[in-house]
């Protein structure tokens, strides 16, 4: 099973963030846009781990300590795939997000799960294999956007999975952060 570690977010949130996406939309030839009910913060991508594997996960995030802490989305970008770009809304910078980003990173490194080596780049995937119409269009559509806060209250074990051919992210397990 396909599995990762995420914050979600309300649904105004993501209402918020599909607003931005739509005008990503609006802007391309085509594109694999992210379903509302699946935007969320990827924080430690495990990939296919065996479903035995679940309860040592959990376990794992138990072993992470983090007070709530606000976030928010302050940018649109993407990034560069020859013309099949992945475009985001960019998270502004946050020390606690950074520290339990780097908790979850090391206590999974730790226990034997082999993740990426990339950096950690903040940011909700709103789309995939984005095509613009206009290709000049990708530059006045990275842009500093109007905030859209919110509070980091939970982490979660995410499994991936596709029904009817649609991509479902669905949480198998929760740690909200002591008040």
């Amino acid at each position: 099973m396909r599995v990762f570690i995420a914050i979600n977010f309300p649904t105004p949130v993501r209402r918020a963030l599909v607003k931005h996406q739509q005008t990503i939309r609006n802007a391309a030839q085509s594109g694999n846009f992210t379903h509302e009910e699946n935007l969320h913060l990827t924080l430690v991508f495990l990939g296919e781990v065996p479903v035995g594997d679940l309860s040592r996960i959990n376990a794992i995030v138990d072993t992470v300590v983090c007070p709530p802490f606000p976030l928010a989305f302050d940018e649109i970008g993407r990034f560069d795939r020859k013309g099949k770009d992945i475009w985001w809304v960019g998270i502004r910078r946050s020390r606690n997000l950074l520290d339990l980003q780097a908790a979850l990173d090391d206590a999974f490194r730790r226990a034997g799960y082999r993740l990426d080596s990339r950096p950690f780049t903040a940011h909700i995937t709103l789309a995939r294999e984005v095509r613009m119409s206009d290709p000049g269009d990708r530059r006045h559509l990275c842009a500093a956007i109007a905030p859209i806060e919110t509070m980091a209250t939970r982490v979660s074990v995410m499994v991936s999975t596709r029904i009817g051919g649609r991509l479902n992210y669905r949480e198998v397990y929760g740690k909200d952060f002591p008040t």
